[in-house]
Protein backbone atom coordinates (compact mmCIF):
# COMPACT_ATOMS: atom_id res chain seq x y z
CA UNK A 1 0.00 0.00 0.00
CA UNK A 2 2.98 2.40 1.16
CA UNK A 3 4.67 1.75 -2.12
CA UNK A 4 1.24 2.36 -4.44
CA UNK A 5 0.84 5.57 -2.29
CA UNK A 6 4.55 6.99 -3.23
CA UNK A 7 3.78 5.79 -7.10
CA UNK A 8 0.48 7.63 -7.17
CA UNK A 9 2.57 10.68 -5.65
CA UNK A 10 4.99 10.73 -8.10
CA UNK A 11 2.93 10.10 -11.23
CA UNK A 12 0.50 13.43 -9.71
CA UNK A 13 3.86 15.32 -9.71
CA UNK A 14 5.09 14.25 -13.16
CA UNK A 15 1.76 15.44 -14.36
CA UNK A 16 2.10 18.53 -12.94
CA UNK A 17 5.18 18.88 -14.58
CA UNK A 18 4.74 20.26 -18.34
CA UNK A 19 7.91 20.76 -20.04
CA UNK A 20 7.06 23.12 -22.54
CA UNK A 21 8.17 23.06 -26.39
CA UNK A 22 9.14 26.07 -28.17
CA UNK A 23 6.76 27.45 -30.75
CA UNK A 24 7.32 26.45 -34.48
CA UNK A 25 7.28 28.92 -37.28
CA UNK A 26 6.89 28.90 -40.97
CA UNK A 27 9.22 30.56 -42.31
CA UNK A 28 8.42 34.00 -43.87
CA UNK A 29 4.98 34.04 -41.48
CA UNK A 30 3.69 36.50 -38.75
CA UNK A 31 2.69 34.36 -35.77
CA UNK A 32 1.07 35.20 -32.51
CA UNK A 33 3.09 34.54 -29.69
CA UNK A 34 1.30 37.07 -26.93
CA UNK A 35 0.79 36.15 -23.51
CA UNK A 36 -2.22 33.22 -22.95
CA UNK A 37 -3.35 36.04 -19.88
CA UNK A 38 -3.23 38.96 -22.07
CA UNK A 39 -5.68 39.86 -24.50
CA UNK A 40 -4.75 43.06 -26.56
CA UNK A 41 -7.64 45.81 -27.80
CA UNK A 42 -7.58 49.57 -28.17
CA UNK A 43 -11.24 48.98 -27.19
CA UNK A 44 -10.34 47.54 -23.77
CA UNK A 45 -6.92 49.71 -23.90
CA UNK A 46 -4.70 47.02 -23.17
CA UNK A 47 -1.66 47.59 -24.99
CA UNK A 48 1.60 45.46 -25.67
CA UNK A 49 4.75 47.72 -25.79
CA UNK A 50 8.65 47.46 -25.03
CA UNK A 51 9.92 43.91 -25.72
CA UNK A 52 13.78 43.31 -24.84
CA UNK A 53 15.76 40.09 -25.67
CA UNK A 54 18.35 38.70 -23.54
CA UNK A 55 22.06 39.05 -25.84
CA UNK A 56 23.18 36.01 -23.72
CA UNK A 57 20.15 33.77 -23.87
CA UNK A 58 18.07 34.97 -26.81
CA UNK A 59 15.45 32.69 -25.93
CA UNK A 60 14.50 34.73 -22.94
CA UNK A 61 12.33 37.82 -23.60
CA UNK A 62 10.50 40.09 -21.83
CA UNK A 63 7.23 41.55 -22.63
CA UNK A 64 5.77 44.79 -21.46
CA UNK A 65 1.72 45.40 -21.12
CA UNK A 66 0.18 48.44 -20.32
CA UNK A 67 -3.28 49.35 -19.75
CA UNK A 68 -6.23 51.83 -18.04
CA UNK A 69 -6.50 49.34 -16.17
CA UNK A 70 -3.27 48.90 -14.13
CA UNK A 71 -4.56 45.55 -13.09
CA UNK A 72 -4.28 44.33 -16.56
CA UNK A 73 -1.18 45.48 -17.24
CA UNK A 74 2.80 44.39 -16.23
CA UNK A 75 5.74 42.49 -17.03
CA UNK A 76 6.02 39.26 -18.62
CA UNK A 77 8.79 36.58 -19.03
CA UNK A 78 9.65 33.79 -21.09
CA UNK A 79 12.78 31.43 -21.29
CA UNK A 80 11.17 29.20 -24.22
CA UNK A 81 10.92 31.94 -27.14
CA UNK A 82 7.56 32.69 -26.16
CA UNK A 83 6.06 29.34 -26.08
CA UNK A 84 5.12 29.83 -22.30
CA UNK A 85 4.88 33.07 -20.26
CA UNK A 86 4.77 34.15 -16.79
CA UNK A 87 3.60 37.51 -15.03
CA UNK A 88 6.82 38.87 -13.01
CA UNK A 89 7.51 41.74 -10.88
CA UNK A 90 4.56 43.96 -9.63
CA UNK A 91 5.30 47.04 -11.59
CA UNK A 92 1.98 48.36 -13.02
CA UNK A 93 2.61 49.86 -16.47
CA UNK A 94 6.42 48.73 -17.65
CA UNK A 95 6.97 50.61 -20.62
CA UNK A 96 11.41 49.64 -21.70
CA UNK A 97 13.15 47.01 -20.59
CA UNK A 98 17.02 46.38 -20.71
CA UNK A 99 19.19 43.47 -20.02
CA UNK A 100 22.64 43.66 -19.04
CA UNK A 101 24.59 41.69 -21.46
CA UNK A 102 27.40 40.45 -19.36
CA UNK A 103 24.76 39.47 -16.39
CA UNK A 104 21.38 38.40 -17.66
CA UNK A 105 19.65 38.68 -13.74
CA UNK A 106 20.56 42.17 -14.27
CA UNK A 107 17.66 44.25 -15.67
CA UNK A 108 17.01 47.91 -15.51
CA UNK A 109 13.03 48.87 -16.45
CA UNK A 110 10.89 52.61 -16.79
CA UNK A 111 7.48 52.39 -16.00
CA UNK A 112 5.80 55.42 -16.76
CA UNK A 113 2.10 57.09 -18.22
CA UNK A 114 -0.37 56.09 -15.44
CA UNK A 115 -0.65 53.59 -11.90
CA UNK A 116 1.77 53.22 -8.91
CA UNK A 117 5.01 52.14 -9.52
CA UNK A 118 6.37 54.97 -12.27
CA UNK A 119 9.80 55.32 -12.44
CA UNK A 120 13.57 53.64 -12.92
CA UNK A 121 13.42 49.96 -11.28
CA UNK A 122 16.44 47.38 -10.72
CA UNK A 123 16.13 43.88 -10.57
CA UNK A 124 19.37 41.70 -9.40
CA UNK A 125 17.33 38.33 -10.24
CA UNK A 126 16.28 38.17 -14.16
CA UNK A 127 12.94 40.11 -12.96
CA UNK A 128 11.04 38.48 -9.79
CA UNK A 129 11.92 41.76 -7.79
CA UNK A 130 11.85 45.31 -8.51
CA UNK A 131 13.94 48.01 -6.25
CA UNK A 132 14.08 51.73 -7.32
CA UNK A 133 17.31 53.28 -6.30
CA UNK A 134 17.12 55.95 -3.35
CA UNK A 135 19.01 58.15 -5.74
CA UNK A 136 16.22 58.61 -8.24
CA UNK A 137 13.55 58.80 -5.50
CA UNK A 138 15.68 61.48 -4.17
CA UNK A 139 16.30 63.44 -7.87
CA UNK A 140 12.27 62.98 -8.97
CA UNK A 141 11.21 64.57 -5.19
CA UNK A 142 13.66 67.61 -6.15
CA UNK A 143 13.81 68.96 -8.70
CA UNK A 144 12.30 66.64 -11.15
CA UNK A 145 9.18 66.37 -9.44
CA UNK A 146 8.10 63.41 -11.12
CA UNK A 147 8.56 60.13 -11.79
CA UNK A 148 6.82 59.55 -14.60
CA UNK A 149 8.94 57.89 -17.27
CA UNK A 150 8.96 57.07 -21.12
CA UNK A 151 12.67 56.35 -22.65
CA UNK A 152 15.51 54.34 -21.62
CA UNK A 153 19.10 54.15 -23.11
CA UNK A 154 21.84 52.28 -21.89
CA UNK A 155 25.46 52.91 -22.85
CA UNK A 156 26.52 50.26 -25.22
CA UNK A 157 29.83 49.72 -23.31
CA UNK A 158 28.98 50.80 -19.97
CA UNK A 159 25.57 48.80 -18.45
CA UNK A 160 26.13 51.20 -15.20
CA UNK A 161 25.55 54.85 -17.86
CA UNK A 162 22.02 55.18 -18.25
CA UNK A 163 19.78 57.85 -19.59
CA UNK A 164 16.14 58.07 -18.97
CA UNK A 165 13.42 60.58 -20.56
CA UNK A 166 9.72 61.73 -19.09
CA UNK A 167 6.11 61.32 -20.06
CA UNK A 168 5.32 64.05 -18.03
CA UNK A 169 6.42 68.19 -17.50
CA UNK A 170 9.35 68.76 -14.91
CA UNK A 171 7.86 70.60 -11.59
CA UNK A 172 8.39 73.76 -13.18
CA UNK A 173 6.22 73.26 -15.80
CA UNK A 174 9.04 73.40 -18.76
CA UNK A 175 9.07 70.57 -21.07
CA UNK A 176 11.30 67.62 -19.43
CA UNK A 177 14.96 67.13 -20.03
CA UNK A 178 17.20 63.89 -19.47
CA UNK A 179 18.37 62.39 -16.31
CA UNK A 180 22.09 60.35 -16.53
CA UNK A 181 23.66 57.92 -14.15
CA UNK A 182 26.78 56.79 -14.68
CA UNK A 183 26.36 54.40 -10.74
CA UNK A 184 23.22 52.01 -12.28
CA UNK A 185 20.75 54.32 -10.86
CA UNK A 186 22.08 55.18 -7.52
CA UNK A 187 22.53 58.73 -8.06
CA UNK A 188 21.55 60.93 -10.89
CA UNK A 189 22.39 64.33 -13.12
CA UNK A 190 20.02 66.73 -14.38
CA UNK A 191 20.42 67.75 -18.18
CA UNK A 192 17.98 70.45 -18.87
CA UNK A 193 15.74 69.99 -22.36
CA UNK A 194 16.92 72.00 -25.34
CA UNK A 195 16.26 75.57 -24.89
CA UNK A 196 14.80 75.16 -28.86
CA UNK A 197 12.42 72.93 -27.87
CA UNK A 198 8.44 74.32 -28.84
CA UNK A 199 6.21 72.02 -26.49
CA UNK A 200 4.86 68.88 -26.04
CA UNK A 201 5.26 66.18 -23.22
CA UNK A 202 6.79 62.40 -24.00
CA UNK A 203 10.34 62.58 -25.22
CA UNK A 204 12.97 59.34 -25.82
CA UNK A 205 16.33 59.42 -25.48
CA UNK A 206 19.37 57.28 -27.12
CA UNK A 207 22.97 56.98 -27.38
CA UNK A 208 24.66 57.81 -30.50
CA UNK A 209 27.84 55.95 -29.81
CA UNK A 210 28.80 53.02 -31.68
CA UNK A 211 32.48 51.56 -30.40
CA UNK A 212 33.06 49.43 -32.64
CA UNK A 213 32.74 51.78 -35.40
CA UNK A 214 34.55 54.22 -33.12
CA UNK A 215 31.72 56.75 -33.94
CA UNK A 216 30.32 59.07 -31.39
CA UNK A 217 31.14 58.34 -27.81
CA UNK A 218 29.75 58.71 -23.91
CA UNK A 219 28.41 62.04 -24.50
CA UNK A 220 26.82 61.83 -28.03
CA UNK A 221 22.85 61.25 -27.83
CA UNK A 222 19.61 62.08 -29.55
CA UNK A 223 16.74 63.75 -27.82
CA UNK A 224 13.39 63.25 -30.26
CA UNK A 225 9.97 65.16 -29.15
CA UNK A 226 6.55 65.00 -29.94
CA UNK A 227 7.29 68.45 -30.80
CA UNK A 228 10.10 69.97 -32.10
CA UNK A 229 11.71 66.95 -33.98
CA UNK A 230 14.75 65.56 -32.85
CA UNK A 231 17.77 67.23 -31.22
CA UNK A 232 21.86 65.63 -31.29
CA UNK A 233 24.54 66.61 -28.25
CA UNK A 234 28.07 65.91 -28.25
CA UNK A 235 28.83 67.18 -24.82
CA UNK A 236 26.87 65.02 -22.58
CA UNK A 237 23.34 67.80 -22.83
CA UNK A 238 25.03 70.59 -21.99
CA UNK A 239 24.07 72.15 -25.51
CA UNK A 240 21.99 70.69 -28.05
CA UNK A 241 21.08 71.29 -32.29
CA UNK A 242 18.02 70.55 -33.85
CA UNK A 243 18.60 68.08 -36.33
CA UNK A 244 15.34 66.90 -37.78
CA UNK A 245 12.40 69.18 -37.69
CA UNK A 246 9.82 65.92 -37.82
CA UNK A 247 8.62 64.75 -34.63
CA UNK A 248 8.58 61.45 -33.03
CA UNK A 249 5.26 59.13 -33.27
CA UNK A 250 3.44 59.56 -29.71
CA UNK A 251 4.21 56.65 -27.76
CA UNK A 252 8.19 56.55 -29.06
CA UNK A 253 10.23 55.91 -31.23
CA UNK A 254 12.82 53.26 -31.63
CA UNK A 255 16.55 53.48 -33.28
CA UNK A 256 18.12 51.12 -35.22
CA UNK A 257 21.97 51.51 -36.60
CA UNK A 258 22.59 49.25 -39.82
CA UNK A 259 25.59 47.65 -40.40
CA UNK A 260 27.27 50.11 -42.23
CA UNK A 261 26.18 52.72 -39.66
CA UNK A 262 23.23 54.46 -40.82
CA UNK A 263 20.77 55.57 -38.48
CA UNK A 264 16.82 54.52 -39.16
CA UNK A 265 14.76 56.05 -36.53
CA UNK A 266 10.53 55.84 -36.27
CA UNK A 267 8.96 58.59 -36.46
CA UNK A 268 5.22 60.72 -37.15
CA UNK A 269 4.46 60.74 -40.89
CA UNK A 270 7.73 58.41 -42.07
CA UNK A 271 10.59 56.94 -40.49
CA UNK A 272 13.71 58.38 -40.61
CA UNK A 273 17.34 57.89 -41.62
CA UNK A 274 20.96 59.36 -41.00
CA UNK A 275 24.26 58.66 -42.48
CA UNK A 276 26.14 61.38 -40.39
CA UNK A 277 25.56 59.92 -36.51
CA UNK A 278 22.20 61.80 -36.68
CA UNK A 279 23.80 65.58 -37.60
CA UNK A 280 21.08 65.01 -40.38
CA UNK A 281 18.11 63.33 -41.25
CA UNK A 282 15.81 62.45 -43.97
CA UNK A 283 12.33 60.82 -44.15
CA UNK A 284 11.95 58.05 -46.39
CA UNK A 285 8.91 57.54 -48.07
CA UNK A 286 9.61 55.23 -51.37
CA UNK A 287 6.91 52.20 -50.51
CA UNK A 288 5.61 53.22 -47.41
CA UNK A 289 2.33 55.24 -46.38
CA UNK A 290 2.14 58.34 -44.96
CA UNK A 291 1.27 57.19 -41.32
CA UNK A 292 2.71 56.68 -38.01
CA UNK A 293 5.93 55.32 -37.82
CA UNK A 294 7.67 53.74 -33.95
CA UNK A 295 9.42 50.36 -34.21
CA UNK A 296 11.98 49.39 -36.27
CA UNK A 297 14.97 47.10 -36.23
CA UNK A 298 17.12 44.77 -38.91
CA UNK A 299 19.36 41.70 -38.49
CA UNK A 300 22.06 42.60 -40.94
CA UNK A 301 20.67 41.98 -44.16
CA UNK A 302 16.98 43.93 -43.98
CA UNK A 303 15.39 46.52 -42.28
CA UNK A 304 11.91 46.05 -41.08
CA UNK A 305 9.15 48.19 -40.15
CA UNK A 306 5.20 49.32 -39.63
CA UNK A 307 2.76 51.70 -39.62
CA UNK A 308 -0.41 52.53 -37.34
CA UNK A 309 -2.60 52.31 -40.48
CA UNK A 310 -5.12 49.44 -40.39
CA UNK A 311 -5.05 46.59 -42.89
CA UNK A 312 -0.98 47.35 -43.62
CA UNK A 313 1.64 44.45 -43.85
CA UNK A 314 5.17 45.04 -42.79
CA UNK A 315 7.97 46.88 -44.84
CA UNK A 316 11.44 46.02 -45.58
CA UNK A 317 14.19 47.20 -47.04
CA UNK A 318 17.80 45.37 -47.80
CA UNK A 319 20.65 47.32 -45.47
CA UNK A 320 22.49 47.83 -48.11
CA UNK A 321 19.52 50.66 -49.40
CA UNK A 322 17.63 51.54 -46.67
CA UNK A 323 15.65 53.97 -49.48
CA UNK A 324 13.54 51.79 -50.84
CA UNK A 325 10.63 49.47 -49.39
CA UNK A 326 8.07 46.50 -49.98
CA UNK A 327 6.10 44.72 -48.42
CA UNK A 328 7.41 41.70 -46.08
CA UNK A 329 4.72 39.46 -47.05
CA UNK A 330 1.20 39.31 -47.49
CA UNK A 331 -0.12 39.76 -43.99
CA UNK A 332 -1.43 42.52 -42.23
CA UNK A 333 -2.39 44.01 -39.14
CA UNK A 334 -4.29 46.76 -37.49
CA UNK A 335 -1.38 48.51 -35.40
CA UNK A 336 2.10 49.20 -35.79
CA UNK A 337 4.70 48.01 -33.30
CA UNK A 338 5.81 49.51 -30.47
CA UNK A 339 9.14 48.03 -30.72
CA UNK A 340 11.14 45.31 -32.30
CA UNK A 341 14.00 42.65 -31.52
CA UNK A 342 15.84 40.16 -32.77
CA UNK A 343 17.33 37.08 -31.85
CA UNK A 344 20.15 36.30 -34.23
CA UNK A 345 20.99 32.79 -33.30
CA UNK A 346 17.54 31.19 -34.39
CA UNK A 347 16.74 34.08 -36.82
CA UNK A 348 13.66 35.44 -35.60
CA UNK A 349 12.15 38.92 -35.46
CA UNK A 350 10.04 40.02 -32.59
CA UNK A 351 7.74 42.71 -33.13
CA UNK A 352 5.49 44.43 -29.95
CA UNK A 353 2.36 45.58 -31.59
CA UNK A 354 0.33 48.09 -29.90
CA UNK A 355 -3.03 46.27 -31.01
CA UNK A 356 -1.66 42.77 -32.14
CA UNK A 357 0.26 41.85 -29.30
CA UNK A 358 3.47 39.77 -29.53
CA UNK A 359 4.19 38.62 -33.23
CA UNK A 360 6.96 36.92 -34.38
CA UNK A 361 8.48 35.49 -37.99
CA UNK A 362 11.63 33.68 -38.63
CA UNK A 363 13.27 35.11 -41.15
CA UNK A 364 15.60 32.15 -42.23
Amino acid sequence: MRIAIHVLILLTMLELVVVAEPPTFVPGVWKRLTPSTVTTSFEDHVFCQGVAIDPQQPTTLYLCICAYDVAKGGLFKTTDSGGTWKKIGALDEPLHVAVDSSDSNHLYCVDGVRGATQGFWVSRDGGENWSMPEGFKRITEKPVGTRDLYSLAVDPTDFQHILVSFHSPWSDGRNCGVLESIDGGESWSVHAPPQTLKGGYGMAVFFLYDPAKKVGDRNTWLFTAQEGGFFKTTDGGRSWKNVYPYPMTHGGNQLYRAKDGTLYSGGYQYPARSVDNGSSWQQIKSGLVYSWYMGICGDGRNIYTACTNKGEPFFFSPEGDGLDWKPLNEQTFSAAPFSMVYDPIHHILYAASWEEGLLAIQLE
